[in-house]
């Protein structure tokens, strides 16, 4: 037999020419494959983010909001994530990561196949998923797809998905250090909480910080990248213990921890909590509002991913001040009001009993199950009503308590026409029955004792220890406002929108229009002094008078208050007073015209009516504008910019936005050097002239120390003000100022269709908040409100407003611009005025 092993007539074979075929079909599929690769490549390699440092790294991050001091406020954010560099990150908690996700992540470069079949056992044994396939690397590209695209279009189970975390994952190993990937791997991934990164779940979950956790708490964050909701130690308490516990057999078994360190562990107690919400929590309605600046200033992307840096003027004690003194005071306002009725009425004692049930499981959520804390607010069902003895007997969750006559007085019908005092309880009304649900609050006899209107009634509170003494409450119908602000600096120190940000974010310091009343008058009687060169001693008549209204096309009649009328009188005795019809005149003389621009100039931008009722409030305007009127006033004459935002700084410290104070506490010496400099050269703008500053000034001091506004005394300092009140007290308003602080009160409902009744006055509903907050926000004794160059005081009559004599009874001093002051004596008893004399002799 013949072998040949050569053909020379170079004929192939048939196994030559299929290994051929074979070698040129694999090197078209290599280069076929390589051609779909670059296409594939191209196609979504541009719309993947780019790694090239560590430095690349540009993730959507919390910009986070300071008051004055530097206290956080509020965060504004789409992922709540706090980026830490590698050498802020502990040890321990790399470790707890490792164990848990990717205990080859320094050996494989980027996909771990071994990892892969590995889980796909595990998983397979268990029957379910306990053990991921995917490296750290991927988990990475994923999150920063998922972060770049948004939720819904980066986590869809789609295959270009999977080729762009694959094009990712090899450009992070490539590109960047195994360090530089944890890195973004601790700082990226979510971890339920709103968490993104283990800083912000260090706090979210621990209320500390990455370095501060124990081994215990650092094994908890280390069970959630797989699954943050399923390991929820809130929703799933279970779960996330046995996750925790295996993340730390994981790590005793990695020679991460020793046995010691793993039982110590085990036995560790851990306390979580919900995420804080900053923004809700500390000063809500001022922060809202910082919010609105900075979206209308950088866009609303910027603010919620860019991770901005701002520090604002609000001093987070005095907001608290003020919340505090709206709370106690809108309360009692509506406690006026009277008694609206059962939060609930059960039927049937199967309902009681359920609702009690429930009850008490909230109670211990609360931890207040053992004991009901006096101050603190508690629901409770009508189980027994002694109408003899005066007392409704109630049960609390599990506690028994009672609550008497003495302390729910106050309760009767709604009735906005009655005086409080006349309608209190002298007995339980049928009104309350079996099965009411009530809310109450947790006192004691020491705290009855000192409400007045209680004490005829303390000799029939029960005597029995057993029962826990409560008092009626309500949550108050009614709003509330206030702005606060430094005089010299316009800081917006404080700012309330209303009783309850949770109940209505409505800011009605800034957004609401309402009809001011009388605190609107020192606006037309300073313009009397500046248009007309009137001084605090001219007079005007107060009597009966009617006007024509062409725009209602009726005649019109006003009238004061109190229905009485005074004859001649002065500016000053007419403000302090808020008479309404010298109020009137005043602004006839005036003219409606010069009167509304005049107004304008000071502040008010809100459109005014042409009508005399002007003088009396009647046209709306907001809290912030009169408050910068009054601001205005208090710096004689000087307009001040309200502040809220002093400065911002990008992520990476650069500052964006710098306006302080000269005389900001915190600023160095050559940033005060440089605001002074920068103050000086914008010359703040003299909107009128200091003289007639300082005299509405004068004459609303006068309010406080004599008349509608005697209350703010109580503040301690000298105090310059205005109360308003509209028909029916629709609105009450107080808005005042010392030589540091500028601040409005306002308290009423949101519309117009039950009044608070014509006894809550500014005087009454306003000036309390207003007082309470002010005791809290003054922080040193001030001086008397300083004159200005070009004034001269001159001792005058108050009837008449002439230069007073020795013996003339109730002689006041008063203050005048330069060359205006009275030159005529009034007469002495029996003389005739200087301007009778020829009346006398014709």
């Amino acid at each position: 037999m013949k072998v040949v092993f050569f053909n020379p007539k170079g004929e192939s074979t048939r196994w030559q020419r299929a290994l051929r075929w074979l070698a040129f079909l694999a090197l078209l599929g290599g280069v076929g494959a390589a051609l779909a690769g670059t296409v594939v490549y191209g196609l979504y390699a541009d719309d993947i983010p780019d790694f090239h440092t560590i430095d690349d790294y540009r993730p959507k991050t919390v910009s986070q909001v300071y008051d004055q001091s530097g206290q956080l406020i509020g965060e504004f954010y789409r992922e709540r994530r706090l980026v830490l560099p590698y050498d802020r990150i502990p040890p321990k908690l790399v470790q707890a990561f490792l164990a848990s996700e990717d205990d080859r992540f320094f050996e494989h470069e980027g996909i771990d196949y071994w990892g892969i079949i590995r889980a796909a056992v595990a998983n397979a044994r268990a029957g379910r998923v306990v053990q991921g396939g995917s490296t750290i690397t991927q988990q990475v590209a994923k999150s920063l797809i998922i972060s770049a695209e948004g939720y819904k279009a980066g986590s869809a189970k789609k295959f270009s998905r999977k080729i762009k975390e694959a094009i990712l994952a090899r450009r992070l190993e490539k590109n960047l250090s195994k360090q530089d990937i944890l890195a973004l791997y601790l700082n990226q991934i979510f971890l339920g909480n709103q968490a993104y990164g283990v800083q912000a779940a260090a706090q979210n979950y621990f209320r500390k910080d990455v370095h501060e956790l124990n081994v215990a708490e650092i094994a908890l964050l280390g069970g959630l990248p797989q699954a943050p909701s399923r390991y929820s130690p809130f929703a799933h308490p279970k779960r996330a213990k046995d996750r925790r516990e295996y993340v730390l057999r994981r790590m005793l078994e990695e020679g991460f921890i020793t046995e010691a360190e793993l039982t110590e562990a085990k036995e560790t107690p851990i306390v979580v909590y919900h995420a804080p919400n900053y923004s809700r929590d500390v000063t809500p309605y001022f922060t809202e509002h910082v919010r609105r600046e900075l979206v209308e200033q950088y866009g609303e992307d910027v603010v919620l991913d860019d991770g901005l840096r701002v520090w604002t003027t609000v001093d987070v004690e005095r907001y608290r001040a003020a919340e505090d003194a709206t709370y106690e005071n809108l309360r009692l306002v509506d406690k006026r009001q009277g008694y609206r009725g059962p939060l609930l009425e059960l039927k049937g004692d199967e309902a009681i009993q359920r609702f009690l049930g429930a009850y008490s499981e909230e109670l211990k959520a609360l931890d207040r199950y053992v004991k009901l804390e006096d101050g603190e607010l508690y629901v409770g069902v009508v189980r027994k009503i002694d109408r003899g003895g005066n007392a409704i007997y109630l049960d609390i969750g599990p506690h028994k308590a009672v609550l008497p006559l003495a302390t729910m007085r106050w309760a009767r019908k709604v009735d906005p026409q009655v005086y409080f005092e006349s309608g209190l309880l002298k007995s339980i009304p049928s009104t309350f029955k079996g099965g009411d649900v009530l809310l109450v609050r947790a006192t004691n006899l020491e705290t009855v004792k000192k409400d007045r209107y209680a004490f005829p009634y303390l000799k029939d509170i029960p005597k029995d220890p057993t029962l826990r003494l409560v008092s009626l409450e309500q949550e108050p119908n009614l709003e509330a406002a206030l702005i606060s602000e430094d005089r010299e600096s316009g800081y917006v120190l404080a700012m309330l929108g209303g009783y309850s940000f949770d109940r209505s974010e409505f800011n009605r310091a800034l957004q609401s229009c309402r009809q001011p009343g009388s605190s609107f008058k020192p606006i037309v009687y300073s313009a009397a002094l500046y248009l007309n060169h009137w001084t605090p001693s001219t007079t005007v008549l107060d009597a009966p008078v009617t006007f024509d209204d062409p725009s209602a096309k009726k005649r019109w009649k006003p009238a004061n208050f109190e229905m009485k009328f005074m004859g001649e009188v002065t500016l000053r005795t007419a403000l302090q007073n808020s008479m309404n019809v010298p109020a009137i005149r005043v602004l006839d003389a005036v003219g409606l015209g010069p009167a509304i621009q005049y107004a304008h100039r000071l502040g008010i931008n809100s459109e005014l009516r042409p009508e005399l009722g002007l003088a009396l409030g009647a046209s709306c305007v907001t809290m912030g504008e009169l408050t910068d009127v009054y601001t205005l006033f208090a710096n004689y004459g000087r307009r001040v910019k309200k502040r809220y935002i002093t400065r911002v700084e990008d992520r990476d410290g650069k500052v964006l936005y710098d306006h302080g104070y000269a005389k900001d506490p915190w600023a160095g010496m050559a940033l005060k050097v440089e605001r002074a400099l920068e103050d000086t050269a914008e010359r703040p703008e003299q909107v009128i002239d200091r003289q007639t500053g300082f005299l509405i000034t004068k004459m609303m001091r006068n309010v406080v120390m004599g008349g509608t506004g005697t209350g703010a005394q109580r503040v301690g300092v000298p105090v310059a003000g205005k109360t308003g009140t509209t028909n029916d007290s629709f609105d009450a308003w107080f808005v005042g100022y010392t030589t540091e602080l500028v601040t409005a009160a306002w308290v009423g409902y949101d519309d117009y269709v039950v009044p608070m009744g014509r006894y809550e006055q500014g005087g009454r509903a306003a000036l309390p908040v207003w007082v309470d907050y002010m005791k809290a926000a003054v922080k040193k004794k001030t001086d008397e409100f300083e004159p200005p160059p070009g004034i001269v005081f001159v001792v005058i009559d108050p009837k008449t407003g002439m230069r007073a004599r020795e013996d003339t009874i109730g002689a006041v001093r008063e203050a005048f611009k330069a060359g205006t002051e009275p030159k005529d004596y009034v007469a002495r008893a029996g003389e005739a005025a200087p301007d009778e004399f020829f009346m006398i002799d014709n």
